[in-house]
């Protein structure tokens, strides 16, 4: 009996040793990988917010992802064109406009003769929503994303979906192999999505749209608090009827808060108003964790917070003797275009020599009739231009009239044939007819570049990290956690000082390799 006993024992220490070497044969993206990754992008969220607000956060939002997370303090985008699109395109890609093709929110059309939206796609009509809504898809992106990787590496188990209320961001971040993006249908109300992903809104979707209708008007709805609210009810929804994290696979989920975005741009970073809406976004970011908690389990779920775009004060702000007494300089538009058209007229003939209403893009048709080569009027139009009060340079496709590391984060914005053919570089907190009171953004300085950018899960070092990264460092980064292929265009580095068992930060850890440095 006793020796029965010993080899019974022998046995099970045998079979543990044999599971124990099994585990630690695992490769760490095996033994850690997330039921479900979700991506949260605060549309215009500025880096400093996090510190300015702090004292009015509550213990389970933005607090906890700064505890629990690896925070990377200075992230920016390399790139001057920083608007929705590029940045959420930006993220999604682990690249540049240059290399992704998503430019701008919109650009001008030669062979149309228009301006078309970045996700615009006429073959993807809106589905569940308003007949005058753009048709949507994310065809006009150049690269593969972090979640179409993803796909490719599970053969399609693992499901993409993503929500907020801005149909770029939605469409963009979910990338060309999401199964559903839904965005808010600004004209009538509820979430639509277009016939790129359904022919028909699923009958959950219809279901959350009947019990929640909007009581103010649309226009106030979108930028306050409670649209960022209705996008945190919709992606637990989500999570609960499409059952993610609960299929064996990894599967991704990216929501978008834009409520920011539209306060920002009508009150300026230094309101009241922006600062009501960050401390009320605290809570939304509090109610999404609650729920992914709930659904997912807290260490079944990784999650990234990160922003597309920052923005400049309103001139009142940054002029206001109380606060920077800074000399911001307002653009003329109407003066601005007609310098560059006289100086083209006076130098080849009468025009029209621009396009209205789309920036500095020349009529092709008058071009041709001069035989005027597009550099030959670039270079005019900029000289033109930087006699406007304001402009400090400027950027062509050839040359530039301005620092080099100015003229590269332009270049990095460009994409042939939708971009402008001059790009105007204005002085610091220079705003185009600022006049008017709002503010807006998409010029290379930290005030528009610099947002947050945290990492939380298991396979990151919880932490504060000083030194400069990248936002494109986010895609090649989350793709070497999941031991799956980065962005196949992607240009960003992998954060290895934020990953378990990689060197820490500091003498020894890697150098940051952005494109381009800031310094």
């Amino acid at each position: 009996m006793g020796d029965r006993l010993r080899r019974t024992a022998a046995s099970v220490l045998c079979a543990v040793l044999l599971l124990t070497v099994t585990l630690n044969s695992q490769s760490p993206q095996e033994a850690a990988r997330p039921r479900l990754v979700v991506v949260l992008v605060i549309d215009q969220f500025r880096a400093d917010y996090l510190d300015r607000f702090a004292s009015q956060f509550g213990p389970g939002g933005f607090r906890r992802l700064l505890r629990d997370g690896a925070y990377f303090r200075s992230a920016y985008y390399p790139y001057a064109g920083v608007e929705t699109a590029p940045g959420h395109a930006t993220l999604a890609t682990g690249t540049t406009p240059d290399r992704h093709g998503i430019a701008g929110n919109r650009w001008y059309d030669q062979k149309l003769g228009r301006v078309v939206e970045a996700i615009e796609d006429k073959d993807s009509p809106i589905v569940g929503g308003s007949n005058a809504l753009i048709p949507a898809s994310p065809r006009n992106l150049m690269s593969d994303t972090l979640s179409d990787e993803l796909r490719l590496a599970t053969l399609g188990r693992s499901r993409v979906y993503g929500v907020a209320l801005k149909d770029r961001a939605a469409i963009l971040s979910t990338g060309h192999g999401g199964l559903g993006a839904y965005w808010f249908d600004q004209k009538q109300g509820g979430f639509v999505t277009s016939k790129y992903y359904r022919d028909a809104l699923p009958g959950w979707v219809v279901e959350f749209n009947q019990q929640h209708p909007v009581s103010p008007t649309l226009d106030e709805f979108i930028r306050s608090a409670e649209s960022n609210q209705l996008t945190v009810d919709f992606a637990r929804e989500l999570i609960r009827r499409e059952e993610l994290g609960r299929q064996g696979a990894t599967d991704f989920l990216f929501v978008g808060f834009s409520a920011n975005d539209y306060a920002g741009h009508r009150w300026g970073p230094y309101s009241s108003d922006v600062e009501r809406i960050t401390v009320q976004t605290d809570m939304a970011v509090a109610k999404l964790l609650s729920a992914l908690d709930m659904l997912v389990g807290k260490k079944n779920y990784w999650l990234v917070l990160s922003s597309d775009h920052g923005v400049a004060p309103t001139l009142q702000q940054a002029r206001d003797p109380k606060m920077a007494r800074f000399p911001a300089k307002n653009i003329d538009s109407k003066a601005l275009y007609a310098a560059v058209e006289a100086a083209l007229t006076k130098r080849w003939g009468a025009g029209p020599w621009l396009i209205p209403n789309v920036g500095l893009v020349f009529d092709r048709e008058t071009l041709r009739r001069y035989q005027v080569s597009v550099e030959n009027a670039a270079s005019v139009a900029g000289e033109a231009a930087m006699t406007v009060e304001g402009v400090r340079g400027y950027v062509t496709a050839q040359s530039a009239q301005i620092d080099q590391w100015t003229a590269q984060a332009y270049r990095l914005s460009r994409y042939p044939e939708r971009s402008p053919d001059v790009e105007i570089v204005p002085e610091p907190f220079a705003l185009v007819d600022g006049k008017k009171g709002d503010t807006t953004h998409g010029v290379p300085y930290a005030y528009d570049t610099h947002v947050p950018l945290v990492l939380v899960g298991p396979p990151f070092r919880p932490g504060i990290y000083q030194r400069e990264v990248s936002t494109t460092d986010l895609a090649p980064t989350l793709a070497e956690a999941l031991g799956i292929n980065p962005p196949a265009l992607a240009t960003g580095r992998v954060l290895v000082e934020a990953l378990h068992g990689a060197p820490s930060s500091g003498p020894g850890a890697p150098e940051a390799k952005t494109r381009p440095t800031r310094h």
